[in-house]
C-alpha cells in the first residue's frame, strides 16, 4: 500500500512519475457548465479560487492536500480541535471535481439498503453534524430538508422498514406524491436533506484558515517515518501533520485498488407537476429544485473514462425520469454534465493513517458520498490527529482490508 521508504534519519525523496503535479491522475475537473456553477453568486465563486496568499504559511501545523469537500471539512475540524495553523492546498479551484459535480443529496437512509452498518452510522452522524453547523452558522449552508422516497428493486413482500423509516403501499405512495407513476411500494425516510455543493464548499472555505488554489503537490520527503517536506508548484511546505484528501489516494505513497467512476446528471426547466420528496431508485434518482425544476441522474458509467458528455446517457436519464414522473417527459434541459467519482474496489471509503508514516493520514475513495460523509470523516480525522488514537466507528475503513 505504501512505497518503501528510508528510515535512517535522512530524507527519502518520492517523486510522482515525471515529477509533475498529480492533478489529472487523482481528480478530473468537470468540463461542462453545471447547475451549481450557474446558480452561485460572485462572492462564492471568488471564495472557491482565492489563488495563493502572499503570506502562505510554509510551516503549518496541519496541511490538507486536496480542496474538495472532504478536505475542507477535515480542515474545519482540525481547526476546531485546536490543532493550530491549518493550510489547504488544491491543484485547481476548490470543489473542481466530484464535490462540485455531485447531486448534493444527503440521504443516509438510502444506504441502509446497500451498505454496511458502519457506513450507515457514519452517514447518519454526518447529517447530524450538518444540521448543527447550519444552525450554528445561521443557515449559511442553506440545507433543504425534505423526506426521501426509496424505491428498491425488491418485491414489496420482502421490504422491511427500520426505525424511523416507514413502508408505504402503492396507494399511500400515490396519496403522498400523486404525480408519480404507480409503484408497488416504497420506503419513506423523513428529515433527509439537499445541499448546493459549491455553496457548501464556499461556506467551508471561509472557515478553514488558509486556502491556496492552483497549488499542486509534486513530491514528498520522508525522514524518520515522518513527512518532513511537501514540494508543491508554489514552493516547499514543512507541515506538522499531513492529510491526503485527493479523491483517489495518491500513489506511490498510498496503494490500494481504486478507480474513477463516471456519472451523468441533468437539470430541467420547471414543469406542471408537484413533487415534495426526493425519489431514489436503483440506477439514479431525482428531486425538486428551487424554482420548480428537477435534478436527476447519478448514473454509474463504469469503464467510460472520456470527459465528454454522452448524449445517449443523458437521454436514458430523461426516459427514466419520464417513466417515474410522466409530467416530466417533455421538460427542457437547462444543464447536463458529468463528473468522475473516486472509488475503491469494495465501494467503501478509506479513512486511515498512512502506513509507515507517523504524521500522515489519508481520506479517499468516497465514491459519490463525499458530500454526505465529509463532516463525520473530517471530525474523525481531526480527533485522531489530536489524540493519537483511531476514533471508534471507522475501523472498517482501514487500508488493511486490501492487504
Amino acid at each position: 500500500m505504501v512505497a518503501s521508504r528510508a528510515h535512517n534519519g535522512h530524507a527519502s525523496r518520492h517523486v510522482h512519475e515525471g515529477g509533475e503535479a498529480m492533478t489529472n491522475t487523482h481528480r478530473r475537473p468537470i468540463r461542462q457548465p453545471t447547475l451549481w456553477s450557474a446558480t452561485l453568486g460572485p462572492a462564492d465563486h471568488a471564495a472557491l479560487d482565492p489563488g495563493v496568499p502572499d503570506d502562505l504559511d510554509r510551516h503549518p501545523d496541519v496541511l490538507v492536500i486536496g480542496g474538495g469537500v472532504i478536505g475542507l471539512a477535515t480542515a474545519l475540524f482540525c481547526g476546531r480541535a485546536g490543532l493550530g495553523r491549518v493550510v489547504v492546498i488544491e491543484a485547481q479551484r476548490l470543489a473542481a471535481a466530484a464535490s462540485g459535480g455531485a447531486g448534493g443529496a444527503l440521504v443516509p437512509e438510502l444506504h441502509q439498503l446497500s451498505d454496511p452498518p458502519a457506513f450507515v452510522a457514519l452517514a447518519r452522524a454526518s447529517l447530524a453534524i450538518y444540521r448543527r453547523l447550519d444552525q450554528e452558522w445561521d443557515g449559511a449552508l442553506a440545507l433543504r430538508w425534505r423526506p426521501a422516497l426509496l424505491l428498491p428493486n425488491s418485491p414489496p413482500s420482502s421490504l422491511r422498514p427500520w426505525p424511523g423509516v416507514e413502508l408505504l403501499d402503492s396507494d399511500r405512495v400515490a396519496e403522498l406524491e400523486p404525480d408519480l407513476a404507480r409503484v408497488p411500494a416504497a420506503l419513506l425516510a423523513p428529515d433527509q436533506a439537499q445541499v448546493h455543493p459549491l455553496r457548501l464548499a464556499a461556506v467551508l472555505a471561509r472557515r478553514v484558515g488558509s486556502v491556496a488554489t492552483g497549488v499542486a503537490m509534486t513530491d514528498l520527503a520522508v525522514a524518520g517515518g515522518r513527512i518532513v517536506r511537501v514540494r508543491t508548484t508554489a514552493g516547499d511546505l514543512h507541515p506538522g501533520a499531513v492529510i491526503l484528501a485527493t479523491g483517489l489516494a495518491p500513489e506511490p505513497w498510498v496503494r490500494l485498488p481504486q478507480r474513477l467512476v463516471k456519472g451523468h446528471l441533468i437539470a430541467t426547466a420547471p414543469g406542471r407537476f408537484r413533487l415534495h420528496c426526493g425519489v431514489h431508485a436503483p440506477g439514479g434518482g431525482f428531486g425538486p429544485l428551487p424554482g420548480g425544476g428537477l435534478l436527476a441522474g447519478g448514473t454509474r458509467d463504469e469503464g467510460d473514462q472520456s470527459p465528454q458528455l454522452r448524449p445517449e446517457v443523458v437521454a436514458s436519464i430523461q426516459r427514466r425520469l419520464g417513466k417515474l414522473l410522466p409530467a416530466a417527459q417533455a421538460l427542457r434541459l437547462t444543464h447536463s454534465w458529468c463528473c468522475f467519482r473516486p472509488a475503491t474496489a469494495d465501494g467503501q471509503p478509506v479513512i486511515d493513517r498512512v502506513p509507515g508514516l507517523d504524521n500522515a493520514w489519508v481520506s479517499a475513495g468516497h465514491d459519490g458520498t463525499g458530500l454526505l460523509l465529509a463532516p463525520a470523516t473530517g471530525q474523525a480525522l481531526a480527533s485522531w490527529i489530536a489524540t493519537g488514537r483511531r476514533p471508534t466507528g471507522i475501523d472498517s475503513f482501514a487500508l488493511a482490508r486490501f492487504v
